[in-house]
């Protein structure tokens, strides 16, 4: 995690300080440091897993049944572990909700951050150990309808988390929130300075 946090003052913080606050969310949930902190980038539909699978067996019977070698199933090792699946991580969910726009006293229930979660399902890490970007897969990305704050998300991809940011942005509970939060900032800053 401290490796990543001069990209993400340097590259996250700093340039987007006096924009527009739906732009720095945006970022944040695109960021390495934000997406590795909260696990976020492990984040997955739980089906994920099942339709991956599926995929590969379709391309492995069509790969034999049109002349390309077929590959012998491994077995099974006695004592092996199995991969730990994948699954809905709704840390970053909360995290967004609760710290970074609405408040705990905004509204929201924990169905919408479940919803959350499902939407920001896919946002991850390319390469987190070598040169940290992010990157969104689909194929782990929960592609069902899901409904935040009472508002139908469905626009697939990463357009959903795209969505529940812009909604999130505009909801007046995170005006007053964000706005609280600044001003009680300012009073200790000016109170400390005295």
């Amino acid at each position: 995690m401290k490796w990543y946090l001069t990209s993400y003052e340097r590259d996250v913080i700093q340039p987007h300080t006096l924009g527009k606050f739906k732009d720095l969310v945006e970022a944040t949930a695109k960021s390495p440091a934000m997406l590795f902190y909260l696990d976020n980038f492990l984040s997955a539909d739980p089906r994920a897993a099942q339709r991956i699978a599926a995929e590969r067996a379709a391309r492995q019977a069509n790969r034999g049944r049109f002349g390309g070698r077929r590959p012998f199933p491994m077995p099974q090792q006695q004592g092996q572990k199995k991969k730990q699946e994948r699954g809905l991580n709704e840390n970053y969910g909360r995290e967004l909700m609760e710290l970074h726009t609405l408040g705990v006293d905004g509204g929201l229930h924990t169905k919408d951050v479940t919803e959350v979660a499902r939407c920001f399902t896919g946002w991850t890490i390319e390469k987190p150990r070598e040169n940290p970007e992010f990157k969104f897969d689909e194929r782990l990305h929960d592609p069902d309808m899901k409904i935040v704050l009472g508002k139908k998300i469905h626009n697939g991809g990463m357009g959903d988390g795209k969505e529940v940011i812009e909604l999130l942005a505009k909801n007046p509970n995170t005006a007053k929130f964000i706005s609280t939060k600044l001003a009680r900032r300012f009073v200790r800053m000016f109170r400390r300075n005295r």
